[in-house]
């Protein structure tokens, strides 16, 4: 009875330490930078590396930056990086910077959107080399981002259309003029706010796939700020039109409620500087459109990491391109993180339990 108490206790306390084992190693991890899609010529069609710290490729080589999708079957080579070393009261630094942009002014550049494609990416000695830094958009986290990403197009595309026509009205001198450009400047307010109400499911979703990543926390927070923001201008808009401009009859006095419109469309697309400080964040009364891409485009961040690109995974959820989860139940992706971990718990806990035993035994023998 001693004994077996004696081994439960044994057992409770090298769990207790081994369980927190997991855990710091996985917050040891080391970053060197990040890779960011952002906007040249099109919607998400560049992408900015940064990163410090970066060993030196071998001479006469160099690191080339891959671009893959999330089950490997496609990729894209955005060419070679320069690892610039700085020099340090005359000594040059044994590891460099890394500042690369791929561009419309790229080799191979077509304009695509690179996140519809892609949510990983390596840096390989040289083309077609190991892979030296990777790192990867968990791959459902990815298809809540396109989710959101679509609509957060399709609604700047609806006010786009919306702001022309408003345009039109505030210079018009013709009354019933006005008050058709207007009709057709807010006869989209409903879709375009219920795109907007929507955008926070997708996006939090997305976070929620990894709690630990700040930029997909971050970037969420800002989609949603702004998606609100929209919202709130373009009902507005609505209401001056319904309110203001259906029973006018002076187009002048039209033409000002139609500026007004103008200004919370405007502001719903390209977002507004509230505090006057000369920047547009993605925060309440501020964020628009633009904004919310921005913020979208956070949460594809890629972090690079001394290591080598998990195995290919397919999504299992809504909008993914194909596939899906074992026997549809939702269950963990060959690879995924909890696999990795659970693993690891039990191949260490298997040596407690061996050592535990093995000490058992010795007393049982003497």
């Amino acid at each position: 009875m001693f004994r077996t108490k004696t081994l439960i206790i044994i057992t409770a306390l090298m769990v207790s330490f081994l369980i927190p084992t997991v855990v710091f190693a996985e917050s040891d991890a080391v970053t060197y930078g990040t890779a960011v899609v952002t906007n040249d010529q099109a919607v998400n069609d560049s992408l900015v590396v940064s990163m410090s710290g970066v060993a030196p490729p071998a001479e006469g080589s160099a690191y080339n930056a891959v671009l893959v999708s999330s089950d490997g079957t496609k990729s894209l080579d955005l060419g070679e990086l320069s690892v610039v070393q700085p020099v340090i009261q005359g000594v040059i630094q044994a590891t460099g910077n890394i500042n690369f942009v791929y561009d419309s002014t790229s080799a191979g550049y077509d304009g695509q959107d690179l996140l519809v494609s892609y949510s990983r990416i390596k840096l390989t000695n040289g083309s077609g080399g190991s892979t030296a830094y990777s790192d990867n958009v968990p791959v459902n986290a990815a298809v809540y981002i396109n989710n959101a990403m679509a609509d957060i197009n399709s609604i700047d595309a609806h006010l786009a259309a919306a702001i022309a026509s408003a345009f039109s009205a505030q210079s018009s001198s013709d009354i019933d003029e006005v008050k058709t450009e207007i009709a057709s400047a807010v006869a989209d307010a409903s879709t375009i706010s219920g795109l907007a109400d929507g955008l926070g499911a997708n996006v939090t979703a997305a976070a929620a796939e990894d709690a630990e990543d700040s930029n997909l926390a971050e970037g969420a927070a800002g989609v949603i700020a702004s998606a609100a923001n929209i919202s709130s201008w373009v009902n507005a808009a609505k209401a001056t039109a319904d309110n203001d401009i259906a029973s006018q009859t002076s187009a002048s006095v039209a033409n000002i409620f139609a500026g007004k419109i103008f200004n919370e469309l405007s502001a719903a697309r390209n977002g507004w500087d509230a505090n006057t400080d000369g920047s547009i964040s993605s925060s309440t009364g501020e964020g628009g459109v633009a904004q919310a891409r921005a913020s979208a485009q956070q949460m594809a961040t890629l972090t690079l990491e001394a290591k080598d690109l998990p195995g290919s995974k397919i999504a299992t959820v809504a909008g993914a391109g194909g596939g899906g989860s074992v026997l549809g139940l939702g269950l963990p992706s060959v690879g995924e993180k909890i696999i990795r971990d659970l693993m690891l718990l039990s191949c260490l806990l298997g040596i407690a339990m061996v050592g535990v035993g093995s000490v058992i035994l010795s007393r049982n023998r003497t």
